[in-house]
């Protein structure tokens, strides 16, 4: 073989580098075949470098050293997609057409020594086994016995497909002597996984050894539409009426204008109802108790409150199989209220992608901070899995904590294995596709499940948009 002289080895290793620093496989667009034929020309370039390290050149050697590192950690991130791909793929068939999802891993800590007059702490998290979907788990360290933590503080730590099964949270502690400790836990069920060991203690040994491995995991995606734009609206120049049609989103779902499966208590109002006002924010999606309940159906039920909806099911420029959504939304905080941006295929309820929910019903949750998605599968009206992500924070993420008080921006791509969600284009939660081929449409809505004797009357009812993008690529 004729090596390569150092000006070309350059060349080929820069040219690997970039290939894999600007290539879609951070996006989830990578085939599998161009993967190998990536991780190919990685085992062309190791061997050239082999020829290299053995120079009688010190500095040749240096550099091939430095050289050597990067093309490894390239090497591990395409070894971890392929294997992930593989698996996905091996997968497929568990999806039975959209009505099951990979049983969910399951996220433990154990106990643990540190060294005597340890400052820092780092606590190994597992998976049992790989993940399909994003896990956000929460690991909280507190107090023990002598042990003091700096501060009792909570920290989100993200699996995201194809990650390594263990990675490291570190917290700052104090009071470390020999037999002291601190305790540990998981201070709530994981997002997209199962909790199992949880509390442990942290004990500082002589001759104990505590020291987190490096972080091989891929970055974070950042949003990028998918596709050619299709449909571009503001909160001022958004069209909708009761029936729908052509670049009119209708004020109902296909059902009607109720959803009594869910326990709600609002009537989704036609347009006289008054649930929509522009602002110079954008379009408020307004929420009330109502002067007079609503009766529908025999023996009637009786809805005293207003839900508004807007949904693209009749909008053909709203709907897409592969391709990206975007909305630009301020969230209500009234407590019963029940926010939500989502899609819909439309060939019917099951399956569900749900980007964002705000459970204003439930006491414990915070509209300012909390996130929450999940998948719905089955088929003919009957749910057969869903896969929640519950108890995420935007502070989780690096986001702001003002959601019902700031715009952000959500965002779902669909791509024919992924669906990937954002919050001001960061990823929050990445879910392997089992709806392949199906085609989808937005709603955003704001649901009431209040009682019925609620004043429903506390901060706001009212979800502004200001813009909604839908990019469509199939």
């Amino acid at each position: 073989m004729k090596y390569p002289t150092i000006n070309q080895f350059k060349g080929m290793l820069l040219a690997c580098l970039m290939g894999w620093i600007c290539s879609p496989l951070a996006a989830k667009d990578l085939t599998l075949e161009v993967a190998k034929e990536m991780r190919g020309d990685i085992d062309v370039v190791s061997e050239a470098l082999d020829h290299l390290l053995a120079s009688s050149d010190a500095s040749l050697v240096e550099e091939g050293q430095s050289a050597d590192t990067a093309l490894e950690r390239v090497a591990e991130h395409l070894d971890h997609y392929i294997t992930e791909t593989e698996a996905l793929q091996a997968s497929v068939g568990a999806y039975d057409g959209g009505k099951q999802y990979p049983a969910a891993s399951t996220v433990s800590i154990e106990d643990f020594d540190v060294p005597v007059g340890a400052t820092q702490v780092h606590v190994p998290v597992n998976l049992d086994k790989p993940s399909v979907n994003s896990v956000v788990a929460h690991i909280r360290v507190y107090n023990g016995k002598g042990g003091r933590a700096n501060p009792d503080k909570t920290q989100a730590i993200i699996f995201r497909p194809g990650d390594p099964l263990t990675k490291y949270v570190s917290f700052d502690v104090s009071g470390m002597k020999e037999g002291h400790n601190v305790k540990a836990l998981q201070s709530s069920v994981p997002d997209g996984a199962k909790r199992g060991k949880s509390g442990i203690l942290i004990t500082a040994r002589p001759g104990a050894i505590n020291k987190a491995s490096a972080d091989t995991s891929r970055d974070a995606q950042t949003f990028q539409p998918l596709g050619e734009l299709s449909y571009s609206v503001t909160g001022q120049t958004v069209q909708f009426d009761d029936k729908g049609g052509s670049n009119m989103l209708t004020t109902a779902l296909a059902h009607g204008r109720t959803q009594p499966g869910n326990g709600e208590t609002g009537y989704y109002g036609t347009v006289e109802f008054g649930g929509f006002k522009r602002t110079e924010e954008g379009l408020a999606i307004s929420t009330r108790r109502l002067e007079t309940p609503v009766s529908v159906g025999t023996p009637a039920t009786a809805y005293p409150f207003l839900a508004s909806m807007l949904s693209g099911y009749r909008t053909p420029e709203t709907q897409f199989k592969y391709g990206s959504v975007e909305w630009v939304v301020k969230m209500p905080n009234r407590r019963g209220s029940w926010p939500a941006l989502w899609l819909l295929p439309i060939d019917g309820w099951p399956p569900e992608i749900d980007v964002y929910e705000g459970f204003g019903y439930n006491g414990s949750w915070k509209f300012n901070s909390d996130l929450s998605t999940n998948l719905h599968g089955g088929d003919k009206g009957v749910r057969t899995f869903t896969r929640a992500a519950m108890r995420m924070k935007m502070s989780d993420f690096g986001l702001a904590n003002t959601l019902d008080s700031e715009f952000h921006t959500f965002s779902v791509t669909v791509t024919p294995e992924w669906i990937t969600m954002f919050v001001d284009g960061v990823e929050t939660m990445c879910y392997a596709n089992p709806f392949a081929g199906e085609v989808w449409y937005p709603l955003t809505n704001v649901a009431v499940k209040a009682g019925i004797d609620s004043p429903y009357e506390d901060g706001s009812g009212d979800m502004i948009l200001r813009s909604l993008k839908v990019w469509r690529a199939e």
